[in-house]
């Protein structure tokens, strides 16, 4: 079973930017690294642009979270971490 979007606000971490997936019934927790955001587009110098780049790329990060999901690529607690290196997984 893959994982949904679900209309959830994400935050900023110190990791990054953690957001909650649906899968089934229950919630699961999604990091996208900071390299990740850089990776994906250039920082910008404003106070929230980490929350701003992954908004505009938010479907990219839901679908490698969904694709790392289905290949059981989960953390120890659980969470599903987009590297800067999965970014390879989309076209």
């Amino acid at each position: 079973m893959g994982l949904s979007p679900v209309a959830n606000p994400a935050h900023r971490t110190i990791r990054g930017v953690r957001f909650a997936m649906l899968d089934g019934v229950g919630l699961v927790t999604v990091l996208v690294t900071h390299a990740a955001l850089e990776a994906i587009e250039a920082p910008q110098p404003a106070k929230d642009a980490c929350l701003d780049r992954f908004e505009k790329h938010r479907a990219k990060f839901e679908q490698i979270a969904n694709s790392k999901h289905q290949r059981g690529q989960v953390e120890i607690d659980g969470t599903r971490i987009v590297h800067a290196g999965d970014l390879s997984l989309i076209g």
